[in-house]
């Protein structure tokens, strides 16, 4: 693989377990490691820290005057940038050098969910590789109990009588739906933090904090893909087809409310505040008249 390989690949996904799982693929190839290997002396990480998932310029530069020495065991070296996006604008910059000048037989991988958060010199100086997405749909019995009742409750707020007789009932749905959404979300991140006990045993305390919210933060997106197709086949059930002009509109006002949270809560809104204006602003569209 010497010399027929890109010294700077970035591995572009939503899941962090996806791109991490290919970038140890591809590590295990160049450094020829056994398939169950995971250490190796000339195998370096760079990792976010805390819980704001900062990848400093101290451990930065480490990482680069590590990578600027001989290797250990005389062959190719390689560093793994994990969540390369969290690497602040003076960590970028101190990283561009030996992206644009790397060392020899040394080959960098980058890990991103949102590469244009990445600056451009860097983004332009890798070849991109993006991995198929993971299938978005949760197939487990709660989810599925879950968009019954979101249903449930959509109906409900389009039913006028109804709601003449009970404008109380809905709210406290909203929240129920809000509750049960969040430990979804909660549930399934144990999970796949579980699943990957051993990569984050390896990891300092600010490593594994910064980790676990990164895994979060891609089961969540998983969740609100899923939220999102839940609402658009709502109006597609059969009984809506004699009111679909009217409920397409409704659609569209509450899918515009899902996208801004979620930008929102990509930038560290909390998943509680954002999920409830979600569901408060969809009470007040769907039960408009």
């Amino acid at each position: 693989m010497q010399g027929s390989l890109h010294h700077g690949i970035l591995l572009l996904s939503k899941s962090v377990e996806l791109t991490e799982h290919s970038a140890h693929l591809l590590a295990t190839q160049i450094l020829s490691l056994q398939e169950n290997q995971s250490e190796h002396p000339d195998l370096f990480h760079l990792r976010p820290a805390g819980k704001a998932r900062i990848i400093s310029v101290e451990k930065t530069r480490e990482l680069i005057a590590t990578l600027n020495r001989t290797s250990n065991q005389g062959g190719c070296k390689v560093a793994i940038i994990h969540e390369a996006d969290r690497m602040r604008k003076e960590a970028a910059n101190a990283f561009l050098k030996t992206l644009e000048e790397p060392p020899p037989d040394t080959y960098l991988l980058l890990l991103s969910s949102t590469p244009y958060s990445l600056l451009a010199t860097i983004r332009s100086r890798c070849l991109l590789a993006r991995l198929p997405e993971p299938a978005s749909s949760p197939t487990d019995s709660n989810w599925n109990s879950w968009v019954k009742n979101y249903h449930a409750w959509i109906s409900g707020l389009l039913n006028r009588e109804n709601l003449r007789k009970d404008k109380v009932s809905p709210l406290f749905n909203a929240y129920g739906l809000m509750t049960s959404l969040l430990g979804l979300i909660n549930h399934q991140s144990e999970i796949c933090v579980k699943e990957n006990k051993v990569n984050a045993e390896r990891m300092d305390d600010k490593e594994r904090d910064a980790y676990e919210v990164g895994v979060r933060r891609g089961v969540r997106s998983k969740y609100f893909n899923q939220l999102s197709d839940a609402t658009r086949s709502f109006i597609t059930l059969e009984e809506h087809n004699p009111h679909i002009s009217k409920l397409g509109i409704k659609l569209s006002r509450v899918l515009h409310c899902l996208e801004k949270n979620v930008r929102l809560m990509e930038v560290n809104l909390k998943d509680e505040a954002a999920i409830e204006d979600f569901y408060l602003s969809s009470l007040r569209i769907w039960s408009a008249k």
